[in-house]
């Protein structure tokens, strides 16, 4: 149990975290539930923290949200490589050492994935994967995988997160400040494939009263 980051998508800003909320009640701990307001306190930032009780919790809403990206054990932040690897192997580590080393342990298998908000970091055509190396390089030393990389069906999966100024990404706010993330993810946004399954124009008919399905798959959760 504890503080999660939640990742919301940048859609329905008004709903994100009160689709949550719904979804929390609809599994008997609503009550507590608490908020804390993202770093830069920017109303509109897709990453909040939020205090729900277990693991076990935390997915079950994650599974059925549509708003929400993943819900993140945080095991550190800051606004450069070397903060960021401060908070999470430092004296004031988010996650006590023996919590972080059982999911990084010989035996498991792992998968680490970069998320960006507001920028996309690019590979060239020589090294398509040079920016997932650095980023993997840059958190060695605060962060010891002995388990094996697995693309699918891995036990434990990270998200490193970047979030920048995205003054070159249309549709996104410009006042996101540069931040990074990293964690261990509890639970994955899964609701929305059935935006998919319900799409309007797969229909053979539809009455002046359809509904937008994402709309409509927000407002049942609520």
């Amino acid at each position: 149990m504890g503080w999660y980051l939640a990742y919301f998508m940048h859609r329905h800003l008004d709903f994100r975290r009160q689709e949550l909320q719904a979804l929390a009640d609809l599994h008997g701990c609503g009550e507590a539930v608490k908020w804390r307001k993202p770093f830069g306190d920017i109303e509109h930032s897709p990453l909040w923290y939020v205090w729900l009780p277990s693991d076990e919790l935390a997915s079950k809403i994650a599974e059925r949200s549509i708003l929400t990206k993943a819900l993140i054990e945080l095991w550190g932040e800051g606004d450069s490589d070397a903060t960021l690897n401060e908070s999470i192997d430092g004296d004031d580590a988010l996650v006590p050492r023996s919590t972080r080393d059982a999911f990084l342990a010989e035996g498991t298998t792992f998968k680490v994935v970069n998320e960006d908000f507001g920028f996309r970091e690019r590979g060239t055509a020589s090294d398509p994967f040079g920016p997932v190396r650095r980023r993997m390089d840059a958190l060695a030393p605060a962060v010891t995988f002995k388990g094996k990389a697995r693309m699918k069906g891995a036990q434990n999966l990270f998200w490193h997160v970047e979030t920048a100024n995205a003054e070159l990404v249309r549709g996104l706010p410009t006042d996101i400040p540069r931040r990074k993330y990293f964690g261990r993810v509890v639970g994955l946004g899964d609701g929305r494939a059935a935006i998919n399954k319900y799409d309007l124009t797969k229909r053979r008919y539809l009455g002046p009263t359809s509904m937008d399905v994402e709309m409509g798959l927000i407002m049942c959760n609520m």
